[in-house]
């Protein structure tokens, strides 16, 4: 079967050549219909294979595509855009795809991903008629937002999903949606005095005045598309017409007939994300937390497939995560609350309003290497969050960066003196690398803000260092108590202290209490020395 690529093009001497090579060896015959361009783009097409044929413009695209149909020769048609591209990993599948394409006439969907300027978590993705076969009949219908499905359905040609993917780079930048908005605008107020009950200009219209700002408008035609007894599309298709009337109501101030019609299509398509997700969106922005949050949960659970809607699956995840994470917030549980941020940043790694509660999460579940790039990241943005500062050390510290670790735990103490956690942190750094005089002095600083079992430990430790046994004996006595023990006995001697403090480290290994114990092991150790000739 011999395969015709059939574009219309004007002006497009910027995309076309990347579009036309990467359908090189892909299809059998070029047919390029230029509607009166003013740069290269005819020759262009001509460098690569390309027939061209010229063709008067007359505000109509429907006219355009089909002056290219005639001319082509092939058993199937596949059209496309200027600004498309066949990716270079799909060229095997499309070569694959084709050789078995049927004598039976078929036509195809293929996977439309349309990226977005704020990143590829945003990218759309749709299933649209791509590939039909060359037959008498088979013509494209409506000047703007043209068609051949209709023409297709009443030759009763099969329509078939397939999931080669077709890259539409023609919708990346606001700019450039809204100037064909404007464009488009225009041709569709035409459409509509021609033909007043056509759903595809109605539809179009909508989404058109919503681009360009217009709300009032744009639930206008909604409303009449949706009040339309004949519109008989796809109930995926009805279901998307709910939740843009839905959000239009919403910007508009009618929350409460936004929520209705957003229960609406949920109890109709409970299959459906996006009722979950644009209720939940709702609900939060109404600041009811605990409606949104049970939103969000059955959401969380739900597939999100590819359908003839153009959605942003990524986004739609991102924001689920997101806006979870907000709920658990809400409700005080902030490491649940750090989980769907975690989940939220790895959808879209540019996103770093979270970093330092994320680098925290990380950090508590011990993973401090996917800690580092969000807490690094939070400090070089000039946060003023001393936790983040002395988390930041104590990732630094486990990479065995000592330096920065002590750098970013005196910056947390630059901005809060009293901060409980860098004094414990740098305290304990700092008698790692044997600066017992320092270390001592801010484990007695942390001590007066709160009391804890590792602090005390460490200065019953610098209390053996020193031979300041009573200072050990005190610390000893503390920890005994802290950890529900008793001592065995009556205290004879640095031998029994000595004694003491392995059964305390013992009980902390039994605890996986490890830093602990280990200073108690060393307290024990350096206790014992004394008693050696």
């Amino acid at each position: 079967m011999r395969l015709s690529l059939c574009m219309i093009v004007r002006d497009e001497e910027r995309d076309l050549p990347l579009c036309l090579e990467s359908v090189q060896g892909l299809v059998d015959e070029i047919i390029v219909v230029d509607t009166g361009s003013e740069d290269r783009t005819p020759q262009v097409a001509r460098e690569f294979g390309a027939k061209v044929y010229p063709f008067r413009w007359i505000n109509d695209f429907a006219a355009a595509r089909n002056e290219s149909l005639r001319h082509a020769t092939g058993d199937y048609i596949l059209w496309l855009d200027a600004d498309d591209v066949i990716p270079e990993e799909e060229r095997e599948r499309f070569l694959e795809w084709k050789k078995d394409l049927p004598e039976r006439p078929t036509a195809y969907k293929f996977i439309l991903e349309s990226p977005k300027e704020g990143g590829d978590f945003l990218n759309e993705f749709c299933y649209q008629l791509r590939v039909f076969p060359r037959l008498p009949g088979v013509r494209f219908i409506r000047r703007i937002h043209e068609s051949v499905v209709e023409s297709l359905q009443a030759l009763k040609v099969p329509i078939i999903d397939h999931d080669l993917r077709i890259l539409h780079r023609g919708y990346s930048r606001k700019e450039e949606m809204e100037r064909k908005g404007r464009r488009n605008l225009k041709m569709l107020l035409t459409a509509l005095a021609e033909d007043p009950t056509d759903s595809a200009v109605l539809w179009h219209l909508s989404m058109t005045y919503n681009l360009l700002g217009d709300k009032e408008r744009s639930a206008h035609y909604a409303e009449l598309l949706l009040k339309d007894p004949t519109w008989q599309r796809e109930r995926v298709w009805r279901t998307a017409l709910v939740c843009h009337l839905a959000n239009l109501y919403r910007d508009l101030g009618r929350r409460e007939e936004a929520e209705e019609l957003l229960q609406e299509a949920m109890r109709e398509d409970p299959d459906n994300p996006l009722p979950l997700f644009f209720l939940a969106h709702l609900y939060l922005k109404g600041g009811d937390h605990m409606r949104a949050f049970k939103v969000l949960k059955e959401l969380r659970e739900k597939e999100i497939e590819v359908s003839p809607v153009p959605l942003p699956p990524r986004a739609i995840r991102f924001y689920t995560h997101l806006w979870l994470g907000s709920c658990y917030e809400a409700m005080g549980k902030r490491e649940r609350a750090a989980e769907e941020y975690s989940l939220a940043s790895e959808i879209n790694p540019r996103w770093d309003d979270k970093g330092a509660e994320i680098g925290e999460f990380y950090l508590r579940r011990g993973d401090w290497e996917r800690a580092m790039p969000y807490l690094e990241k939070a400090a070089r943005a000039g946060s003023t969050d001393p936790s983040l500062w002395s988390n930041l050390g104590v990732a630094y510290r486990r990479k065995g960066e000592v330096k920065k670790a002590e750098e970013a735990y005196r910056h947390a103490l630059a901005l809060d003196p009293s901060h409980f956690n860098a004094l414990s942190n740098l305290a304990h750094l700092l008698l790692e690398e044997g600066r017992v005089e320092e270390a001592e002095s801010l484990f007695e600083e942390a001590l007066k803000r709160e009391e804890a079992l590792d602090l005390r430990l460490a200065l019953g430790y610098i209390s053996s260092l020193k031979g300041e046994i009573m200072g050990s004996v005190e610390a000893c006595d503390r920890a005994l108590k802290a950890l529900g023990m008793t001592p065995e006995g009556v205290l004879d001697g640095i031998e029994d202290l000595a004694r003491l403090y392995l059964r305390i480290a013992l009980s902390l290994q039994q605890r996986k209490r490890h830093r602990e114990a280990q200073l108690a092991t060393r307290t024990a150790q350096t206790l014992l020395q004394y008693l050696s000739p």
